[in-house]
């Protein structure tokens, strides 16, 4: 197990928020059982309640800071808590669910050895401003801003300009794209 892809991975998720991790005692965890670890991340939780907003989930021996995205998280007061998944099958004393398959999360986002979980609370909504069917992509307008888009992002087949969507934004380095895109239904 490479504790420097480890610890780069962990940081990189985390310096982007501003948060800390304590990667050096999640390793002290896992030294040991490192054979019986799957993955390892980040979970970003409200620092009162506790509860789980932002999971991002890495492999223990990918560098994956060159695939590295992040969800805006306007103003909320997150603290980073450095996690571990063991492999399907082995044996340990909590057994809890899944956080990709809890009610209130979306998938955002999962690329060679990276994957991003994030509650909903974080969609946010728009306007179809542009869309080149035969070229598969398009442009969300928010606030006077483009934010692009590729059809297969869309829980939806008929894609119109006009139409209102709610969509989780996702900051990548080719800049912020809309994932998860949804047709919202006016009242």
């Amino acid at each position: 197990m490479n504790t420097n892809i480890i610890k780069s991975n962990l940081g990189c998720f985390t310096r982007a928020y501003g948060l800390q991790a304590n990667g050096d005692r999640l390793l002290k965890k896992i030294i040991g059982i490192e054979q019986k670890i799957h993955q390892v991340g980040i979970v970003l939780r409200d620092a009162v309640s506790n509860k789980n907003f932002i999971i991002c989930k890495m492999a223990k021996e990918k560098d994956v800071t060159a695939n590295m995205v992040w969800i805006p998280i306007q103003d909320k007061d997150l603290e980073a808590v450095p996690v571990f998944s063991r492999y399907p099958g082995t044996p340990h004393k909590t057994q809890k669910s899944s956080l990709s398959n809890m009610i209130g999360y979306d998938l955002i986002e999962e690329i060679d050895g990276l994957s991003l979980i994030a509650h909903r609370c974080f969609r946010i909504r728009g306007i179809i401003e542009k869309y080149f069917p035969k070229k598969g992509f398009g442009f969300i307008r928010r606030n006077r801003r483009d934010i692009f888009f590729l059809s297969h992002w869309c829980a939806f087949d008929h894609i119109q300009p006009g139409q209102e969507v709610s969509f989780m934004p996702l900051i990548t380095k080719k800049g912020l794209q809309a994932k998860t895109i949804e047709l919202e239904i006016p009242l």
